[in-house]
């Protein structure tokens, strides 16, 4: 099975247009396909035909309120905080992003990150979908030595450590990847990565 996954497309229609011509069987949006909340329902009508092959997280931008209505009105599935098998593989999902200095509607505090990572302890070759991407990674540096990710999801995976992480958030390591010991973790971007399982 392949599944196609990708972020932060922050109402740029066309790269939904991109996204839903390569041939998958399972998409996975991992948050921000708006700003703001704005303008949802257009990316939805692009994204309809995909129906209950993709699976939707709220990033930063997006309420998980507001989620789980766009989910509800165009047949998507609700990914925040849950866990999923697709074909043999196992997959969890977690949306919004640690804090930030942008007040975006989104965001958990570090305790929070950790709580809801908790829910995924102990679950065996798991590929995790993140909007944000571990504290002090090649995914995570917006500027030159400065880092912006989460410490809490960075324990998580060094105690865990899941098959694969794919996150977004930081747009300018969109395409790029890293290792946390034996995690693999891409930074998946609006291009999107695909991943045969």
């Amino acid at each position: 099975m392949k599944v196609l996954i990708f972020s932060d497309t922050h109402g740029d229609l066309r790269s939904l247009e991109r996204i839903i011509a390569r041939p998958a069987d399972v998409y996975i949006a991992a948050g921000d396909l708006s700003n703001f909340g704005k303008g949802l329902n257009h990316c939805g009508e692009i994204l309809k035909p995909l129906g209950e092959r993709l699976l939707v997280l709220p990033g930063n931008h997006e309420t998980h309120q507001q989620i789980e209505e766009f989910c509800a009105k165009f047949g998507f599935v609700d990914f925040h905080r849950q866990r999923r098998n697709i074909g043999n593989s196992h997959w969890a999902g977690l949306g919004y992003s640690n804090i930030t200095p942008f007040k975006t509607p989104g965001e958990y505090s570090e305790t929070e990150i950790a709580t809801a990572l908790a829910a995924f302890d102990g679950i065996a070759q798991l590929h995790l979908v993140v909007h944000f991407p571990p504290y002090d990674t090649t995914l995570d540096e917006y500027a030159p030595g400065q880092h912006a990710g989460s410490s809490a999801l960075r324990t998580w995976v060094e105690k865990e450590k899941p098959t694969v992480l794919f996150c977004g958030h930081i747009h300018e390591t969109a395409g790029m990847s890293d290792r946390l010991g034996s995690t693999q973790c891409f930074n998946v971007g609006k291009q999107g990565y695909m991943l045969e399982v």
